[in-house]
């Protein structure tokens, strides 16, 4: 084998590893992982952490929701949206069985600094049946799968009833100052280059 077919293969190899490791190394995001109750999970690629899990509803309106409402993690959080209900931002989800898809509009991220994502599931009323998870910055699509808990005997729904959209802080927009400088950056460059290519 020659040198340059040993250099092509090691850099193929290189490359195979690297786009790869951002699957691999993917972990998920649980809603406690107790068996004998229902739980959630999401990739920690698009959660940063679950923030609330509960029986109940989340209504996805700011004066009756129990995970705004609860007096912990939820609160300072307001409703951006609902499936089935006012739904600015296009959210949207797939169910196949206990996993599925979510997405919204990704102009959230134009608007609002922190977005959080709520699951209500029909579960015949058994602890859980619903689940917040924090989303990490600028993601607005991804998959979920619920778990059904093992110590209920009665009869258990599972199917996803809707999805609510939360934030939390609007955006930064740059200051004008900011902006400025930006600008003298950008012009002082133009310059810079003008000077660099003028004939001698």
């Amino acid at each position: 084998m020659t040198a340059q077919k040993s250099i092509s293969r090691l850099f193929f190899g290189l490359s195979v590893l690297l786009l790869a490791a951002p699957y691999t190394q993917a972990a998920v995001i649980s809603c406690n992982t107790n068996p004998t109750i229902n739980y959630m999970q999401i990739s920690d690629t698009e959660a940063s952490a679950c923030l609330a899990s509960g029986s109940g509803n989340i209504t996805g309106a700011n004066h009756n929701d129990l995970f705004i409402n609860n007096g912990g993690t939820g609160v300072g959080y307001l409703s951006a949206g609902k499936t089935g209900g006012a739904n600015p931002f296009n959210i949207h989800y797939a169910q196949n069985g206990s996993t599925g898809t979510w997405s919204f509009d990704s102009s959230f991220w134009d608007n609002y600094a922190h977005a959080a994502l709520g699951f209500k599931f029909g579960t015949g009323n058994q602890p859980d049946e619903w689940f917040v998870f924090s989303l990490a910055d600028g993601v607005s699509s991804g998959s979920w799968a619920f778990f059904h808990g093992s110590s209920f005997d009665k009869p258990k729904g599972g199917g996803l009833s809707h999805v609510n959209l939360y934030y939390k802080d609007i955006a930064k927009v740059p200051e004008p100052g900011t902006l400025g400088l930006l600008g003298l950056g950008i012009l002082g460059l133009a310059t810079l280059r003008r000077k660099l290519h003028r004939p001698a």
